[in-house]
């Protein structure tokens, strides 16, 4: 998890220069934005605690639903100060997952649509506010008038009118995109764009035909060219391809008894034909780059105007009733631009979960005070539904006080 001499390496500084760099992470990175603190060895013991006693939280959980493997990330300001996995590829190997072990996000994807979008908004490609049907011409709705008026915005929020989940079953069976835009002119509307919620795959994925007619490039060759190697997410890919071939891989698992006994099950072409929406792969420690892009240390790639405007909540979602909202820190859901939004705790938390193909991911991140998490499983395990929960609880309950990291600086 620490660098083996991290700590006599920032104690020499101290000595030389009265202030050190702090980058507890294990991996080098020469994207990584450092951050100029005051340091002390109490505040270095202090934190080094913290997070182990978390990590010993979250390895708990995930033993205790028998999760065959995991892994986890934290990022404070610009620095990850927790990355490490846990268990096996496979069940019944002893082939660890490590830090760099890649696995499918599902619909943490979504994500990386929006703010891919968002860079292109800035590069003056198009604007939220502009029509699909003028980059889509063979996009219809059932409703003419109001396929024409369909945003990009609406698409990116689920704010379209379309029924929940329209045609998402024929993503699954593998049509491709352009097969099923001519269909939802067939589906009923439920309400006009803009004054409802109804989650889709379909009509999120269009947003790679925006992008692929406003850039004249494929939407993989976007993402791949504009976060991933400009993050140095050197383990990303977005193909079935990339997966398979990847050799630091983690394989799916589905519950196949109770008392949580798990069977190893294939890697599928789901989502691949609709990477928007759930063909996206990482290693946690490729989302440890994304969260600090997420957290704003990336101005490079993203202003974090833009970012704000993508986290901005757009439609309540509380009628979802997701477990999320059983949680009694949490007071409100909403749907913003490919992320969610949670209340809790008095605290605003973007927040988005994927599941796909046998794997589950959670990512998220409180902007106001720069930190974040992402948790990624080989199998949808039960302990995916508290990791987010547990996380910003012990964060407010132990990191939060009295840290170094939590304060303010010039």
């Amino acid at each position: 998890m620490f660098k083996k001499h991290g700590r006599a390496i920032i104690l020499t500084a101290v000595i030389l220069t009265g202030i050190s760099i702090l980058r507890f992470q294990n991996y080098s990175d020469t994207h990584e934005i450092g951050v100029d603190l005051p340091v002390v060895d109490s505040t270095l013991l202090k934190l080094k605690n913290d997070v182990i006693r978390f990590e010993q939280i979250f390895k708990s959980g995930v033993e205790g639903c028998k999760c065959p493997g995991s892994a986890i990330v934290v990022v404070k300001d610009s620095s990850v100060i927790l990355m490490k996995g846990f268990g096996t590829k496979k069940v019944r190997t002893n082939d660890p997952v490590d830090e760099n072990t890649v696995f499918r996000l599902g619909s943490v994807s979504k994500g990386f649509a929006s703010v891919t979008a968002g860079m292109l908004v800035e590069k003056g490609y198009f604007d939220w506010d502009d029509k699909v049907k003028d980059y889509y011409p063979g996009f219809e709705l059932i409703s003419e008038e109001q396929g024409t008026r369909i945003k990009i915005s609406h698409i990116l929020s689920h704010t379209s009118g379309l029924i929940r989940h329209a045609y998402t079953n024929l993503i699954e069976e593998g049509w491709s995109i352009e097969e099923i835009t001519p269909l939802l002119k067939e589906v009923e509307l439920v309400g006009r764009e803009g004054e409802n919620f109804a989650y889709q795959n379909v009509m999120y994925s269009l947003i790679e035909k925006v992008a692929s007619q406003a850039t004249n490039r494929k939407y993989p060759e976007i993402l791949q060219q504009e976060i991933f190697d400009k993050c140095g997410m050197d383990y990303s890919t977005c193909t079935y391809e990339g997966l398979k071939k990847a050799e630091n891989k983690s394989m799916p698992h589905l519950l196949v008894a109770n008392n949580y006994i798990y069977a190893k099950t294939k890697i599928t072409r789901k989502y691949y034909n609709s990477v928007s929406s759930g063909g996206v792969n990482a290693s946690v420690s490729d989302m440890g780059k994304w969260l600090m892009l997420l957290l704003g240390n990336r101005p490079d790639i993203i202003s974090s105007e833009t970012l704000e405007s993508i986290f901005e909540p757009v439609i309540s979602t509380r009628h979802e009733r997701r477990f999320y909202d059983r949680w009694q820190e949490c007071t409100g859901s909403y749907y913003a631009m490919g992320w969610r939004v949670l209340d809790f705790n008095n605290r605003r938390i973007i927040y988005h979960g994927g599941y796909v193909n046998g794997y589950r991911s959670e990512i998220a991140f409180d902007r106001e005070n720069k930190v974040g998490v992402c948790a990624l499983f080989n199998t949808p395990c039960k302990y995916a539904n508290s990791v987010i929960r547990d996380f910003f609880n012990f964060y407010d309950n132990t990191i939060l006080p009295g840290n170094i990291l939590a304060q303010k600086t010039d």
